[in-house]
């Protein structure tokens, strides 16, 4: 739940630096009682939706979180930016969610709304279904994505990277290695783990 927490701020920080002249909205996906969850259920739907964005050369990012009801039927919160002045198709009545129900709406106020809906994103009693990923996000280019890794990292363990080698992103994390490049190009693996470091291939 923290790691989720940090991961989803982290995101809406550097994608409201990027993005200008879009508003943020939130779309719900609910599973209607016949329909069951599917692995390939929210892929499917970000294709769908990645298209259409794409059609009207949008910029689309993204960024999902799976939840469970009471009953136990996974549903998802999926974070937006729409270009303003327009507004998206209700996603059910449009075929992109094939397999129930759906809500979308502008969130003015963003924090308050993503405060508030992350006190309820708790695992429970209840079980996830095995396979299914809590969060997952998308739309960044390789660049932006190393950017928002730094985010990642322990604050002590940013700072002293920054000044070690000045302005750098996360290529890529694996494990407890990660892998830096600095501005002029170079690259280097550094360890961040508490145990013996891996492989790093």
């Amino acid at each position: 739940m923290r790691r989720l927490k940090g991961r989803l701020w982290g995101w809406l920080r550097l994608v409201s630096s990027l993005l200008h002249g879009y508003y943020t909205a939130c779309i719900t996906l609910t599973y209607a009682p016949s329909q069951a969850w599917a692995p390939e259920d929210i892929s499917t739907f970000i294709r769908r939706v990645r298209a259409y964005y794409k059609r009207r050369g949008w910029r689309f990012l993204y960024f999902w979180v799976a939840e469970l009801q009471e009953r136990g039927a996974v549903h998802f919160h999926i974070v937006i930016f729409i270009p303003k002045g327009h507004k998206l198709p209700k996603p059910d009545e449009f075929g992109w969610w094939r397999k129930g129900f759906t809500n979308i709406m502008a969130v003015k106020r963003f924090a308050a709304y993503l405060a508030k809906y992350l006190q309820k994103v708790e695992r429970g009693k209840i079980r996830f279904p095995k396979g299914l990923r809590l969060f997952g996000y998308g739309g960044m280019t390789w660049f932006e994505k190393g950017m928002y890794r730094v985010g990642w990292l322990r604050r002590s363990l940013r700072e002293r990277l920054l000044e070690l080698f000045g302005v750098f992103i996360v290529t890529r994390k694996v494990g407890s290695m990660v892998e830096i490049q600095t501005s002029d190009g170079r690259r280097f693996i550094v360890y961040v783990g508490l145990s013996p470091p891996g492989s790093f291939r």
